[in-house]
C-alpha cells in the first residue's frame, strides 16, 4: 500500500501532478493545500489510494492529519471522496472536531455539498471518533486565520498561508506571522 510519494510538482490544475522518478503521479488534493504548492518544488505528499469502478485514485494530503481525518470521513454512510475533499477544502479541521463535539451541523452546513442529512451523518457518525488531535491545529493561531478572513482571503488560501508562515516561523509572534502570510497570499494573488 502507498502511504506517501515524495517527488517534483509538475501541474497544479485540477489535481496535482506529481513526477516521482521519470513517472507522473495524478493525485486529487484538498483546495487549499493545492493553493500552497508550486509547480517545480520538491514536495512530500502523503497519499491514500482508493479503488472504484472507474479505477484506482490517489488523493494526496500535505498532513497525516488531513489524511487520516479523510479516512475517517469515508466511514460516514453517504460521504465518497469528492464530499470528504470538500470538507477539507472548506473547513479548518479544529472546525470539525468542534461541530462533531457540539453536534454542531451549521458549520458543515457551509460546506458545498454537505446538505442537512449530510451534516446529521457526519456529525452522529464521527461522535465516538476521537477528534482531540483536529482541536490542536488551529487553536495556535492567535486569531491569524480569523483577521486573514476578515480581510477577504478563503479559508483554505488563510491555512495555507498560515501554516507556510508557521513552517518558516515556528516561534514568531501572531503579528509577525500575519504579516508573514499577507506576503504569502500577495505573492499567490
Amino acid at each position: 500500500m502507498l502511504s506517501f510519494l515524495e517527488g517534483q510538482v509538475v501541474s497544479t490544475s485540477d489535481f496535482l501532478v506529481l513526477e516521482c522518478f521519470g513517472i507522473g503521479f495524478e493525485i486529487s488534493m484538498p483546495e487549499r493545500d493545492m493553493e500552497e504548492l508550486e509547480i517545480g518544488e520538491k514536495k512530500r505528499i502523503e497519499v491514500c489510494l482508493r479503488l472504484s469502478q472507474e479505477g484506482p485514485k490517489l488523493y494526496g494530503f500535505l498532513s497525516s492529519a488531513e489524511k487520516e481525518v479523510f479516512s475517517l470521513l469515508l466511514k460516514v454512510p453517504g460521504i465518497g471522496p469528492k464530499a470528504a475533499l470538500s470538507i477539507l477544502s472548506n473547513m479548518e479541521m479544529s472546525n470539525l472536531a468542534e461541530a462533531v463535539e457540539n453536534k454542531d451541523s451549521s458549520l458543515l452546513l457551509k460546506v458545498p455539498g454537505i446538505g442537512p442529512k449530510a451534516a446529521s451523518r457526519l456529525i452522529s457518525s464521527l461522535q465516538d471518533a476521537d477528534l482531540g488531535f483536529l482541536g490542536e491545529e488551529g487553536s495556535k493561531d492567535d486569531g491569524v486565520l480569523e483577521a486573514l478572513q476578515s480581510l477577504g482571503w478563503k479559508n483554505f488560501q488563510a491555512q495555507a498561508a498560515y501554516r507556510s508562515a508557521k513552517e518558516a516561523f515556528p516561534s514568531a509572534d501572531s503579528s509577525t506571522l500575519l504579516k508573514a502570510c499577507l506576503q504569502i497570499l500577495d505573492r499567490h494573488a
